[in-house]
C-alpha cells in the first residue's frame, strides 16, 4: 500500500482487464482483488475479507493499558490544561499539554544524593516527543505532552500556587530533555488540549511510590507548591507542622476591589491567573497566589543563570542594582493591588468548645505581616495549632485593619487596605517610630 501512496487521483478502472489484474497484484493483493477485477469473484465476499483485514490490523497495533515484555505500557492520557510559552532562541511558539494517566506514579519522597542524603519530593512525569502544529493564526508551533498522575492535575485546578509550581516543573522538564531554553513567562490558554486528539504515550511502569509507602507509611509526600507555600510562613516544617507535630490552621488570602461583596475564600472557585494587570483589574476578587511577584519563575532563572560564569552573573547583578530597577513582578504587583483590600481567612475548627474562642488565639497585624499565635491552655498538652505568620507582598496599612470572628464556621477574617490612604500618609512614620 505504501508503493501506491503517490498515485493520488489514479483510477485503476481506466486500465484494461489484463492491466487491472497486473496492477492489483503489484499492489500486494491478498484478498482476491485481482480476481474480482478480472471478472470473477464475489464483491460481498471481498468486502467481508477487507473488513476482517482492517480488524486484524487494528488488533496487531499497540494494546492500551497492557504492560509489555519490556516493562512499558501504552496509554491514552486524559487532557488537563495547556501552557503557552516561546523558545527563547528561535522565537517559536511552544504549547505544553499537561495530561494525566493513572499509570504515572504519585508524588513520593526520595533520598537525594546531591543533598547528602536529604529527602525531597519526586514528581514523576513522562515527557512526550515534539509535534509540529499550527496555532489559531495559522503560524507554526511545536507541542509537547507531559503525562502526570491524575492527582497532580486535579490539585492544580484547585490551588493556583500548586499550578504555578507544576508549570515550573513542566518548563524545566521540557528544557532539560530537549536542550532548549523556554521563556519563563507563560500563559494558560482556555483549552484542555492543543491538538486534534490526545497522543498515545508509551511510559515505563514503575512502583517506587508504592515501595515508599511500605517503607515510610507515616510520611506523606507534599504536593508541588505546598512546601513553597509553607516556606512563606515561619517556624514550621514542610508539612505545615511545628517541631512538636502541631499543625497550622487552614487559611486563604485574596484581594477585593472596593465595593465587592464578601466571599468565602475556601469555597470560592478561583479563575486562571490573569496574564496582565489589565486582566486582573476586571476581577472583583483576586487569589493571593496569583500576584505577579509570586509568578516569577525563579527556578527557570537559575537554569538560565548556569549559562553564565560567576563574573558574568556578578556583572549582571551590579548593572541591575545601578539601574535601580525593581525586582521582577514588584511594579506589576503594586499596580494590581492598587485600591484593593486584603482579606485573610483562617479556619480553626479544633479550638476547645468549652473555652471562649477569642481566648485561644492572639492576632498581631503590622504593615509587613500577620501573626496568629496559639497559647498553651491550662491542662493542655500542646496548643491547638502551630503559630501562623504571613508576610505581605508589600507594605499594607495595618492602622486600618479590622478583624471578625464567625462562630458558625470557626473562621477568623482580617481585612486591611493594601496601600496607605492619603490621610494616613500625612504622618511621618519614621518620626513616630523614633518617639515610641
Amino acid at each position: 500500500a505504501q508503493d501506491g501512496a503517490g498515485l493520488s487521483g489514479f483510477d485503476p478502472s481506466m486500465l484494461g482487464a489484463a492491466d487491472q489484474v497486473a496492477f492489483a497484484k503489484a499492489m500486494g493483493d491478498d484478498l482476491g482483488l485481482a480476481e474480482l477485477l478480472g471478472g470473477g469473484g464475489d464483491i460481498e465476499q471481498y468486502l467481508q475479507s477487507y473488513e476482517q483485514m482492517l480488524a486484524q490490523g487494528i488488533q496487531t497495533g499497540p494494546q492500551l493499558n497492557v504492560v509489555d515484555a519490556e516493562g512499558g505500557i501504552t496509554v491514552r492520557p486524559e487532557p488537563g490544561f495547556v501552557i503557552k510559552t516561546r523558545d527563547v532562541t528561535s522565537g517559536m511558539k511552544i504549547f505544553i499539554n499537561v495530561v494525566s494517566n493513572e499509570h504515572i506514579e504519585r508524588p513520593h519522597m526520595k533520598s537525594l544524593e546531591e543533598l547528602q542524603g536529604e529527602e525531597g519530593c519526586r514528581v514523576p512525569m513522562s515527557v512526550g516527543t515534539p509535534v509540529e502544529d499550527f496555532d489559531k493564526k495559522s503560524e507554526p508551533c511545536v507541542t509537547y505532552d507531559i503525562v502526570a498522575n491524575p492527582e497532580i492535575v486535579e490539585e492544580s485546578q484547585k490551588q493556583p500556587s500548586f499550578r504555578e509550581n507544576l508549570v515550573s516543573l513542566c518548563l524545566a522538564a521540557v528544557s532539560q530533555k530537549y536542550k532548549i531554553e523556554l521563556d519563563p513567562r507563560y500563559k494558560l490558554p482556555k483549552m484542555k488540549y492543543k491538538g486534534a486528539s490526545v497522543q498515545l504515550q508509551r511510559i515505563r511502569k514503575s512502583r517506587q511510590s508504592d515501595i515508599e509507602e511500605v517503607l515510610s507509611s507515616n510520611t506523606a509526600a507534599p504536593m508541588p507548591g505546598e512546601s513553597a507555600a509553607r516556606r512563606a510562613q515561619s517556624g514550621t516544617g514542610a508539612n505545615g507542622e511545628s517541631a512538636d507535630g502541631v499543625e497550622q490552621p487552614e487559611f486563604c488570602i485574596f484581594y477585593s476591589k472596593a465595593g465587592a461583596g464578601s466571599v468565602d475564600g475556601f469555597g470560592q472557585k478561583w479563575p486562571l491567573p490573569p496574564d496582565t494587570p489589565q486582566d486582573a483589574a476586571e476581577l472583583d476578587n483576586l487569589s493571593g497566589w496569583d500576584l505577579p511577584c509570586y509568578r516569577v519563575n525563579a527556578f527557570q532563572e537559575k537554569i538560565r543563570g548556569t549559562m553564565m560564569n560567576k563574573s558574568q552573573r556578578e556583572q549582571k547583578e551590579a548593572e541591575h542594582q545601578e539601574a535601580g530597577a525593581s525586582p521582577p513582578g514588584v511594579n506589576e504587583t503594586r499596580e494590581v493591588l492598587a485600591g484593593r483590600t486584603c482579606t485573610v481567612q483562617v479556619r480553626m475548627p479544633k479550638l476547645d468548645m468549652q473555652i471562649p474562642s477569642l481566648k485561644q488565639f492572639g492576632v498581631e497585624v503590622s504593615d509587613e505581616c500577620l501573626r496568629v499565635s496559639f497559647p498553651l491552655l491550662p491542662r493542655a498538652a500542646r496548643p491547638a495549632y502551630a503559630p501562623l505568620t504571613l508576610w505581605w507582598p508589600q507594605q499594607f496599612c495595618s492602622a486600618q485593619a479590622t478583624a471578625h470572628w464567625e462562630t458558625q464556621t470557626d473562621t477568623l477574617s482580617i481585612c486591611l487596605p493594601t496601600e496607605v490612604p492619603d490621610d494616613e500618609a500625612e504622618f511621618d512614620q519614621g518620626l513616630l517610630n523614633a518617639v515610641f
